[in-house]
């Protein structure tokens, strides 16, 4: 073996007779409650500046219209002169000449498939 697998070895034959102190666990689990209390309290005092009072309501609404009065302005907005529309210019519609058939049924008769 090489020298540092003995030292892990020794480490590992040391740490096995390791004990935590007295009261240790006590310790751990009124700390354990005392943060997730912390964190409860922190949670419900954001969850309440976010969702409570009228004065935050007036606040999303004003920003839910300025973002729908920006969204039509951008949709509204002209694409350079090429947008203008020119009276001398007509639109090209196409109508074809001839009926267009249908390529897979047949317009004279229905097909039957026999049956086995």
């Amino acid at each position: 073996m090489n020298e540092p697998e003995k030292q892990v070895q020794k480490l590992i034959r040391l740490k096995r007779f390791e004990e935590p102190r007295d009261g240790y666990f006590e310790d751990f689990l009124k700390e354990f409650q005392s943060r997730r209390n912390e964190r409860e309290t922190s949670k419900g005092f954001l969850n309440s500046r976010v969702s409570g009072g009228a004065g935050n309501r007036k606040w999303f609404i004003g920003a839910g219209m300025a973002y729908a009065a920006l969204l039509a302005v951008v949709l509204m907005w002209p694409n350079g002169p090429e947008a203008k529309q020119d009276a001398s210019r007509q639109p090209i519609i196409f109508e074809p000449k001839q009926p267009v058939r249908n390529s897979v049924t047949s317009p004279k008769a229905p097909v039957s498939i026999p049956r086995p």
